[in-house]
Formats: structure tokens, C-alpha cells, sequence
């Protein structure tokens, strides 16, 4: 199955490379945590907020394909 997954914010400069979109093919009943392993950037998903298909997800999230994974870094403010 082919997984889309968008980056934001200052994960699309990882690897001194600009991506916003990877597609990625994982294997069949594949979760959020399994595709995390498989980019080729360094995330720490404490610090993550994972949307799948518009809705907020977590790690054990299973996957389909054609989903649409969104990427983003928490933010925190004072």
C-alpha cells in the first residue's frame, strides 16, 4: 500500500532537504509508528501530532491505502 504523508513546519527541512510530501509504500496492516521508522528523517513522536485523513491519530493508528498522513511538530508558547 502507498502511504502520502505531508511535513510541516520545520520538518521539511530535515536532511538539509525541502520536502513537504513523501510517498512511501508500506506493507499491508502497517501503523503510524511502523511508517515513522521508515522516513528518512528523525522524529520523536513525544513532540508529534499525528492527522490522519483530517482526523488526530495516535501511534498505533493502523494504515490503508491511499491514506493521507499529516505531520506536524507540537508547539508550545508562554
Amino acid at each position: 500500500m502507498v502511504v502520502e504523508v505531508h511535513l510541516h513546519a520545520i520538518l521539511r527541512f530535515e536532511n538539509n532537504e525541502e520536502r513537504q510530501i513523501i510517498r512511501i509504500e508500506m506493507p499491508e496492516s502497517s501503523s503510524i509508528k511502523n511508517l515513522l521508522g521508515k522516513l528518512p528523517i528523525d522524529i520523536d513522536p513525544e513532540h508529534m501530532l499525528f492527522v490522519l485523513n483530517g482526523r488526530t491519530s495516535g501511534l498505533d493508528q493502523k494504515l490503508k491505502d491511499g491514506d493521507v498522513l499529516n505531520l506536524m511538530t507540537a508547539l508550545s508558547g508562554g
